[in-house]
């Protein structure tokens, strides 16, 4: 594949240029977007990684370039960028760019998305092949819906990858239910440690069930990932000691979140979250609730209780106020956060399986561990809709807080 890269500093350019020939690539390189579009006109150039900020012609331009000429073959484009944030992605994606890597990136994570784009350009180039033949017209479609397909399972498969499954982390044990609707889902919850005390904690729901949704979801996971140094929104800088940072709460960082992820193009997608920090040690802890459904805490006795007063769904309303709501877990206490494709979970007479059926199982249950428990869940969820596709993705993440001395739970 010829591959041009478009960068205005030597040295990162040599770098791609030596790195992607490595990798058997016929490479081209230029310096800004003016000199890209020249060897552009005349050459078989199929893939242009350029980078976003550049002098005289910047590489948004040159993909808007790139996408208003008539071209007699298609030019994948991928946008090398700092930019993080949703309003950003929105605008690389209106001017044409197939896809982007953030500042900075690994030689695994280029080489996959180089392939990727060889598999795209590829499929295309049969696609302009075959269809000369209209009486293959209609097995090429077949065979690209299944191809459709197979890359949206390949995205659900690396979605469900970032989902954490159960985890011992000092005295909490974690465990998670998940059931998409479609494919792939808006439906995303995790988990890091903060620091040797604190665990933050989330679950979100994005509106509607597009791939839009699951890359909503994708870009949530990504901002809040223990591995995301620059503008992790879970921590902030220490007021009183420049330079240092301290941990966020739970208001703040839905705040923050409320920020970047507003939407300003009409298509109205917004997520519902709970975000939480519990102290491991002392099992004090706060959340904030984004008009999501009330986190369950059930304690070891038996009380089982509701937490949170709904607020606003992050990236719906701008400038939006949350609050942190106060908790305490002792030993033997459980807390679980879902989503209401779980207690909105239609049946075959039209029905929902409503809150107070939840609360009830997680209550009447306790007795059980809590992977048996949520084995019972499931099954239960089962027989109330008679095996029926849900209509919205189903997701459960809980936390069981065990004694800081013994660790009996």
């Amino acid at each position: 594949m010829h591959i041009l890269i478009v960068e205005d500093v030597p040295a990162t350019r040599l770098y791609l240029c030596s790195l992607l020939s490595g990798y058997g690539h016929k490479v081209s390189e230029a310096e800004n977007g003016a000199e890209a579009w020249d060897m552009l006109i005349d050459s078989d150039i199929q893939l242009v990684i350029s980078d976003w900020m550049m002098p005289e012609v910047s590489g948004l331009d040159l993909c808007k370039l790139i996408r208003s000429e008539q071209m007699k073959r298609y030019v994948y484009v991928i946008m090398v960028t700092g930019k993080t944030s949703y309003a950003d992605l929105l605008e690389g994606m209106g001017a044409g760019a197939d896809d982007f890597i953030t500042k900075p990136f690994n030689a695994n994570e280029l080489q996959v998305r180089v392939d990727a784009a060889s598999r795209v350009l590829t499929l295309q180039q049969q696609l302009q092949e075959r269809n000369q033949n209209l009486d293959s017209t209609n097995t090429q479609l077949q065979k690209a819906q299944t191809e459709m397909r197979q890359d949206l399972e390949a995205a659900a498969s690396m979605q469900q990858s970032l989902l954490p499954g159960y985890s011992k982390i000092r005295n909490l044990q974690l465990h998670s239910l998940f059931r998409p609707a479609a494919i792939v889902a808006g439906d995303i919850y995790n988990y890091h440690r903060l620091d040797d005390s604190h665990l933050g904690f989330y679950l979100a729901d994005v509106s509607g069930h597009s791939v839009s949704s699951a890359m909503l979801s994708f870009m949530l996971n990504k901002t809040l990932s223990a591995s995301t140094r620059a503008g992790n929104p879970m921590k902030r800088e220490d007021m009183d000691n420049p330079g240092k940072e301290v941990i966020a709460s739970p208001a703040e960082v839905m705040k923050v979140l409320n920020e970047r992820f507003q939407d300003g193009s009409g298509n109205m997608l917004y997520f519902t979250m709970i975000y939480g920090v519990i102290n491991m040690t002392t099992g004090h802890g706060e959340l904030c609730q984004a008009g999501h459904p009330n986190p369950i805490h059930v304690t070891s006795a038996g009380m089982i209780r509701s937490l949170g007063h709904s607020g606003f769904p992050v990236g719906l309303i701008p400038d939006a106020e949350y609050e942190n709501i106060q908790f305490r877990l002792r030993a033997g206490d459980r807390l679980f956060l879902y989503s209401d494709g779980i207690s909105d979970y239609l049946n075959e007479d039209n029905s929902i399986y409503r809150k107070w059926r939840v609360r009830r199982i997680l209550s009447d249950l306790r007795v059980l561990p809590v992977l048996k428990l949520l084995e019972r869940l499931k099954i239960r969820l089962k027989m109330w809709s008679r095996d029926i596709t849900p209509a919205d993705d189903m997701s459960l993440l809980a936390i069981e807080y065990g004694d800081p001395e013994t660790g009996r739970y």
